[in-house]
């Protein structure tokens, strides 16, 4: 049976123009990548945007837009960037696109069937004015102006 690996660096998150930290890793799996290519072993490199988080919510207040389009314009800010150091992704994918969000469903009812997710109550910290749930660290800091 021939060898495969399946290599993948941690998903951005699209609040700002890639730095170095995006780079070093994604660098870092793209040389693994073609190192597992010149070995001939069956390789599949997957990346892609991650858009959900408070990271990504508080960037779209303080910009004035709307999460999903603050998502499109950074998506094709990071894509650009990558294609500009020449690494070749198999998948560059999005956390909003429907392949992943079904994908992940099915995880979740899998993983829920199993046993595997249990509930627990917890508090959270409401922003009525935007209808959103912020994380403590983010609500211990200064919010934007609304």
């Amino acid at each position: 049976m021939k060898k495969k690996n399946l290599i993948t660096a941690a998903l951005p998150y699209v609040n700002n123009i890639p730095h170095l930290g995006n780079l070093v890793q994604i660098l870092s799996a793209d040389a693994f990548a073609r190192y597992s290519r010149l070995m001939n072993i069956d390789t599949l490199y997957v990346c892609g945007t991650d858009e959900y988080g408070t990271a990504t919510e508080t960037k779209a207040l303080i910009e004035k837009t709307t999460p999903e389009e603050l998502c499109n314009r950074y998506y094709e800010i990071h894509k650009s960037i990558y294609e500009w150091f020449n690494i070749k992704f198999d998948i560059f994918g999005r956390t909003t696109n429907k392949h992943h969000k079904e994908t992940v469903q099915d995880l979740f009812l899998k993983l829920e069937k199993n046993g595997y997710i249990t509930d627990k109550e917890s508090e959270q910290f409401f922003l009525p004015t935007r209808s959103n749930v912020f994380s403590r660290q983010i609500c211990n800091r200064r919010m934007p102006k609304l």
